[in-house]
């Protein structure tokens, strides 16, 4: 059977690209995904949109929106990588000690949390068990299917209705849901910065209005926010100047760099203080009522390596970072 003319114009490549940039819902994340330059990113998207043709991403000022038809290629090319997938698995799905764990998270969870863990988690995970990260948008995580991960690591405000909940949704059904940390949030900066600065920490927080203070304005699901953590530790005066970062990572980055002080939770950045490339600006934290929940899903509950990775960061709340 021939291809369709329009088809034969595309790479596979180029629907990859499209799938991470759709689900990350940014050039940038997805350029960091294949290690490409975002410019290669564009072109790719950019090829694409021609040869279909048919406008795919809505720009943003912090990242990209699928439009109609993006939503319907996006779910398409899921489908046939699915697929793709799956004929795979069936080719080499019996050779001894095969076998998949797949994680759907959010990028910087995947980054901060899975990834300082990993070799930990493969230890715990039967010999020859391959490990797989699907690193999503948050909003991409409530839209996952049942069949699209092992386990799944998301935000959710404790308190939020049970019909609200992702996993109630017929079509997702997660058998399980375990806290793997709570949200103990802290302030964070460089050495440097806190010895350039130390009189002026050594304030209360009230008076730390003259610093620069680095921010993730996205905040959704009861995450925190520089305002909830000023109600328990005082509101500085002036009001301070906020610098913004469309990714929680870069914020980090940013943070280590000696740009500012940043608002985090500690068990993103354990490592980055065992290290010393991070030290806490003010004593003690503040916790807030939005866990980071680990699920299995329907895909999961058939996979023995689901519930070892599951159990793995269940046990991740019972230690601090």
């Amino acid at each position: 059977m021939s291809r369709h003319p329009r088809t034969r114009r595309l790479t596979m490549t180029a629907l990859q690209v499209f799938e991470s940039a759709a689900r990350l819902r940014s050039f940038r994340r997805t350029a960091d995904e294949f290690n490409l330059a975002q410019s290669s990113v564009s072109r790719h998207i950019a090829d694409l949109e021609r040869s279909l043709p048919v406008r795919l991403f809505e720009r943003e000022h912090r990242g990209v929106r699928l439009t109609e038809a993006g939503e319907r290629l996006h779910r398409a090319v899921l489908a046939g990588l699915e697929r793709i997938e799956t004929g795979l698995e069936e080719v080499v799905g019996d050779r001894p000690g095969n076998g998949e764990l797949v994680i759907a998270c959010g990028q910087a969870t995947s980054h901060l949390f899975v990834m300082p863990r990993f070799e930990a988690l493969r230890e715990t995970l039967d010999e020859g068990v391959s490990i797989r990260i699907l690193s999503c948008d948050y909003e991409m995580l409530d839209r996952l299917g049942a069949s699209d991960a092992d386990l799944v690591l998301s935000f959710e405000t404790a308190g939020r209705a049970p019909e609200d909940r992702p996993e109630s949704r017929p079509e997702n059904r997660f058998e399980d849901r375990r806290t793997a940390f709570r949200q103990n949030a802290i302030t964070v900066c460089s050495p440097d910065f806190a010895a350039a600065h130390a009189d002026t920490l050594r304030r209360p927080v009230g008076e730390w209005g003259a610093l620069p203070f680095l921010d993730y304005p996205r905040p959704f699901r009861g995450w925190v926010t520089w305002g909830d953590w000023f109600e328990s530790f005082g509101r500085p005066e002036p009001p301070p100047e906020y610098i913004d970062y469309e990714d929680y990572t870069y914020m980090i980055d940013a943070a280590i760099s000696g740009r500012g002080l940043a608002l985090v939770w500690d068990a993103f950045v354990g490592h980055f203080l065992a290290a010393g490339t991070l030290v806490t600006a003010a004593a003690g934290f503040v916790e807030f009522d939005c866990p980071l929940y680990v699920r299995i899903t329907e895909r999961g509950r058939s996979n023995p390596a689901a519930r070892q990775g599951y159990n793995f960061f269940a046990s991740r709340s019972k230690t601090r970072p």
